[in-house]
């Protein structure tokens, strides 16, 4: 707590007590902003005295957050600064706190910035913002009010011109309400055509989803058969797996005694080699030893060489020495000569040296600029290469590829347009032949749609074809089955040729018994079904008794008898002997009874096996069979065959329809010509304009490349010289360098023959040579002897006595192994032999079973293969179904893009219901529910078509293209009348009304201008009446700091002469300002442990004052 403030008090206390802390927190509950304050947590309470009255506000902060309160009571901020305020303290302005360094700031300012603070202190500045803008507001109405009596003028010349263009609205509007009409009436032509097409497609719809539901009952019956078979399958397979689990048993154990039978035979037979390599082994060894023994001295006599080699090196290197004048070891007085001597040759040398040193370097600075201007002719050459001719010759290549490009463009455009003729015509000839290939499938398909077709069996023949395909593409001595290579001459011969050849009616007819053999491996390693084959080469076959044919032939009591041979029509004429062997000379007759005589009561001396055209089969053993409504059913494989040529026909023809509709395509294809050949043409006219471009680019990048070449010419003059120059100065080089030898030879003459040289510099380089030639003689000789040594060593630690031991000891146990070994494969042979025996008869049981196995597997294959079809017809019949979805969803589609064509255009389509709205229809596509008809009894259903004529209600599917081109263009003449008229305004008669009501408005406006702007120029008196407030107290942060005493002592006077008027508080250190306060507030601080701690106390001085008033008066007197 401190307070309460006399009207003039000082704070003072030492540097870094605390005292500012005083000014903070009154600043801080007075309003200033959190980023000035010092610290992030503060709480600070200021009581005000009014009229006897307290007020207390209250300001604290933690973790950047502000809380304000009057007496006690939380309020907002702006309340808070606004009771502030109230008391005179303006917050913004902050008049009443001056902080440190203020006066001295204020004394650098200049007039402007002094009588700006006045205006700041004084409150003049809050209300410039109010000037101005008052007076921006006089000189807007005053634009407001010229804009407006412009605008009147518009308006009325508006209104002339918006008579003028209601007369031509008129007249637009008839021509465009004939254009709707038309185009409405194009639209429902559509809208009317897609009905009829939507109803054709419901009725396919529900043909082909109640044949799914056929073709899906038929799959769960065969299900159930399948589901029957495999668990007949299922016990079989546990039965047969347990038998091979057995077996492999027993294969394991025999394998593995196999297995030992063979090891103990390897092992006898490895025991018997590695004796016979011991063997051999041992003499190797013995050889070796001796030749071990003979390289030990062939060594030690070797080194003795090397030694005496080593000697004979030092010697005749010494010699060398001696020869060449080299071995002369210089004494001390013979080194001291040789130095007087060379300095007299430098003395004596120097104009030399000099000369020779000068020559150096312009030999040097020569060889600078030859490096210089070898270095810009290669740049030169460089840029000659690399730039100019390398983009030389891309012009010219390009130049040549373009002219190739226009060559070959041109030769394109003339193949082109040949081909724009050719499709043209093709177009033509192709839409003859869809006619012609249509009229003949229909023809095959009602054909088709006359015969019964069992589904299962055209399945089954599928299945066998395919096998039968895929033998002959494997091996071409494959001719095919019997069924299909062979067929009756008449139908009436169907169901005899169908009892004898039914056994061998599925067989395959091969060339060979070995291609036989091949297929049935095959298919067994591809785990195909089961067939039977009729080789050609092994077939026993019965010769035709041409006895027998003039015997039937004379028969006079029986009709049309033959051999059933002679009515079998089959290719190729190489598989005779495979139906001589199925019809095994059986003769057919007309009538049972016929076959029956002439099988049993005939005078022929043979018995033969007949059979009638009913299927009345008399065999020559006895045994008569019949069965015709079996046979008439299983004839109908001859019927099949015929069904399986007329599809291989439909087929045909359905893909020779197909390639001619995508010849149809070709008329895109025409227009892709006729955009090419438009393209070729631009092309080549650009081309051309490129050539004459670059042939121009050209020319300048050839004068470019001559001045490289003249550059190039001067600088290699420049060379040429520089090398003649050097070649001169080379030569003046070598005179100097002898002068300076031929001083030396003289100075060093009686040196040089002293230590038996030539000359001086022939000692100084020779002996160095002969040095190291020595040695590195010396090392090689050396590095050899060293090797013969180590080798040496080697040897010796070998023994090699040792291994023959071994080699003896180790053929001697060997021996003893393979005696063991014997016995074992004989007992392990033995045991083999019982198991063999066992194995065998568990296999036959096997085999037996495999067969009952195959057959379950066949049953189930079948059932699966049946499933098979009728998941492929459910599968064709889906995609009939797709289909048809799709061709529905298109049509939806371009209903709801006509639908919103309506729209878009402001067209209105007539509806049955006038209460109908049409405006957000959009027509899902969805079949969930039923695709078609939402397409047919939704939208469809609802619009009115009577406002179409009768003959288009009425037309045709074919005649729905020309109807539609015919009112397209009259649309089309419409549209184009209406583009060339200029675009009324059709809103003419709207904006008249629109302009009358402007003109109404704009006069009322400007008479409310008028009016504001009297308004307005009375608020220019309101800024007059403001005066400054006085602040009730004023805090002063050591501003005596800058000020001398005179200015301290004036500060003080006005103080005193204010105090009843406001309270002064300062922070002051000089004793010429606190002495007169009235009052003084200490701060001091002491050192706790971690932080600095203030300590506040008062004094009043009214008392001290007293005493001195009274010490002067009595001075005084």
């Amino acid at each position: 707590m401190i307070g309460p403030f006399m009207p003039f008090i000082a704070i003072v206390g030492p540097n870094g007590a605390g005292k500012s802390n005083i000014m903070d927190a009154i600043s801080f509950v007075i309003g200033e902003k959190n980023k000035a304050l010092r610290s992030f947590r503060a709480h600070v309470t200021a009581f005000f005295e009014i009229e006897g009255k307290s007020k207390k506000f209250t300001r604290c902060i933690h973790n950047s957050c502000s809380e304000f309160k009057i007496d006690n009571q939380i309020v907002s901020s702006e309340l808070y600064i606004h009771e502030l305020a109230s008391l005179g303290l303006n917050t913004k302005t902050k008049s009443f706190l001056v902080f440190q360094g203020t006066i001295e700031s204020m004394c650098m300012a200049s007039p402007t910035e002094i009588s700006l603070m006045f205006d700041e202190l004084s409150k003049s500045a809050e209300l410039k913002l109010e000037y101005k803008k008052y007076k921006r507001e006089m000189q807007q109405i005053n634009v407001e009010l010229h804009y407006m009596v412009q605008k009147k003028k518009y308006i009325l010349a508006e209104k002339k011109r918006l008579i003028l263009q209601r007369e031509e609205a008129g007249e637009y509007t008839l021509l465009q309400k004939e254009y709707l009409d038309t185009k409405t009436e194009l639209q429902l032509f559509k809208l009317l055509h897609i009905k009829k097409v939507l109803k054709k497609l419901k009725i396919l719809w529900t043909d082909i989803k109640s044949k799914i539901d056929e073709y899906n009952d038929d799959e769960k019956k065969v299900e159930i058969v399948l589901q029957r078979n495999k668990n007949r399958y299922a016990e079989l397979t546990d039965h047969v797996t347990t038998i091979e689990n057995n077996l492999t048993a027993m294969e394991q154990k025999l394998a593995r005694e196999n297995e030992q039978l063979l090891n103990a035979k390897e092992k006898a037979c490895y025991l018997q080699k590695k004796i016979l390599h011991l063997r051999t082994s041992l003499t190797k060894v013995r050889h070796a030893n001796e030749t071990h023994k003979r390289t030990i001295r062939d060594l030690q006599d070797e080194l003795a060489k090397m030694e005496q080699l080593k000697i004979g090196l030092t010697q005749s290197i010494s010699s060398q020495l001696e020869s060449q004048g080299s071995n002369i070891e210089l004494d001390n007085a013979q080194v001291k000569e040789y130095c007087l001597l060379k300095g007299r040759v430098q003395r004596e040398c120097a104009e030399y040296t000099k000369h020779l040193n000068c020559l150096k370097r312009e030999q040097e600075n020569d060889q600078y600029k030859l490096d210089n201007e070898k270095r810009k002719k290669q740049e030169m050459d460089d840029k000659k290469n690399r730039e100019l001719q390398f983009r030389i010759n891309q012009m010219e290549n390009k130049i040549k590829s373009l002219e190739q490009y226009i060559m070959t463009t041109e030769i394109t455009l003339t193949e082109q347009q040949k081909f724009k003729h050719i499709l043209e015509s093709g177009i033509t000839q192709n839409r003859i032949i869809i006619e012609e290939t249509q009229e003949e499938l229909d023809r095959i398909t009602k054909e088709l749609n006359a015969f019964k077709v069992d589904k299962f069996a055209i399945s089954r023949e599928n299945k066998k074809l395919e096998i039968n395909n895929i033998l002959k593409s494997l091996f071409p001595e494959v001719y095919g089955r019997l069924s299909t290579l062979c067929e009756p001459v008449h139908e009436r011969y169907n169901i005899a040729l169908t009892k004898v050849l039914w056994k061998y009616k599925d067989a395959i007819i091969v060339k060979t018994e070995k291609v036989a053999k091949q297929c049935i491996s095959y298919l067994k390693e591809q785990q195909i079904s089961v067939e039977t084959f009729l080789p050609l080469d092994s077939l026993k076959v019965k010769p035709l008794s041409k006895n027998l044919q003039h015997i039937l032939r004379d028969m006079k009591d029986s009709k049309n008898v033959q051999l059933l041979y002679n009515i079998i029509k089959f290719l190729p004429q190489d598989i005779s002997n495979a139906v001589l062997f199925a019809t095994n000379n059986i003769i057919l007759c007309e009538t049972p009874e016929d076959a029956q005589r002439i099988a049993y009561e005939s005078h022929l001396v043979d018995r033969y096996t007949c059979i009638s055209l009913d299927g009345s089969f008399y065999q020559k053993s006895g045994i008569i069979s019949g069965g015709f409504l079996e046979l008439s059913t299983k004839a109908a494989v001859w019927q099949n065959k015929n069904i399986q040529k007329l599809k291989l026909q439909k087929v045909a023809l359905m893909r020779k329809l197909k390639d001619a509709s995508q010849y149809t395509t070709k008329e895109s294809e025409l227009n892709t010509v006729n955009y090419e050949i438009l393209s070729l043409t631009s092309r080549l006219k650009y081309s051309r304009t490129d050539i004459e471009n670059i042939k121009k680019q050209l020319i300048d990048f050839k004068m470019n490349s001559e001045s490289v070449d003249q550059q190039l010419t001067l600088i290699s003059c420049n060379i040429e010289s520089i090398e003649k120059a050097m070649h001169r100065r080379y030569k003046k080089i070598e005179t100097v360098e002898n002068e300076i030898f031929k001083v030396e030879d003289t100075i060093f003459t009686d040196f040089c023959r002293n230590i038996d040289v030539n000359n001086i510099r022939e000692y100084e380089r020779g002996k160095l040579r002969i040095r190291k030639e020595q040695k590195k003689r010396a090392t090689e000789l050396e590095n050899q002897y060293d090797c013969i040594k180590n080798t040496l060593d080697l040897e010796i630690r070998r023994n090699t006595e040792d291994k023959v031991m071994q080699y003896e000891t180790a053929i001697q146990s060997t021996e003893e192994q393979l005696k063991l070994t014997l016995l074992e494969e004989s007992a392990i042979a033995s045991n083999i032999e019982k198991q063999s025996i066992e194995f065998d008869n568990l296999k036959s049981v096997h085999s037996n079973m495999d067969i009952e196995v195959v057959e379950a597997k066949n049953e189930v294959a079948q059932c699966r293969h049946q499933i098979g079809i009728i998941a492929k017809l459910i599968l064709e019949a889906k995609r009939e179904y797709t289909m048809i979805v799709m061709k529905i969803k298109q049509k939806i589609t371009e209903l709801n893009s006509i639908i919103k064509n309506f729209k878009m255009e402001g067209l209105t389509i007539p509806m049955l219901d006038q209460n109908t709205s049409y405006s957000s229809t959009c027509i899902s596509s969805s079949l969930s529910s039923n695709a078609s008809e939402q397409g047919d009894g939704g939208i469809l259903a609802k619009i009115d078509f009577s406002y179409l004529p009768q003959e288009l209600q009425t037309s045709g599917d074919e005649e729905f293209e020309d109807i539609k081109n015919k009112l397209s263009e009259n649309v089309k003449i419409l549209e184009n009348k209406l583009k060339f008229i200029s675009a009324p305004n059709l809103k003419a008669k709207e904006n008249m009304a629109i302009i009358n009501v402007k003109l109404n408005t704009l006069n009322k406006a400007l008479k409310e201008i008028r009016d504001n702007a009297l308004i307005a120029k009375e608020k220019f008196t309101r800024i007059i009446f403001t005066k400054y407030e006085a602040a009730p107290f004023i805090v002063l942060d050591e501003i005596d700091a800058a000020l001398d005493k005179i200015n301290v002592e004036n500060i003080v006077s006005f103080i005193q002469f204010n105090a009843n008027l406001m309270h002064f508080i300062i922070i002051s250190l000089k004793k010429e300002l606190f002495v007169n306060a009235d009052g003084l507030l200490g701060v001091s601080s002491r050192q706790e442990e971690d932080f600095l701690e203030s300590k506040i106390f008062t004094l009043s001085l009214k008392s001290y004052k007293t005493k001195k008033e009274d010490m002067r008066d009595q001075l005084n007197k």
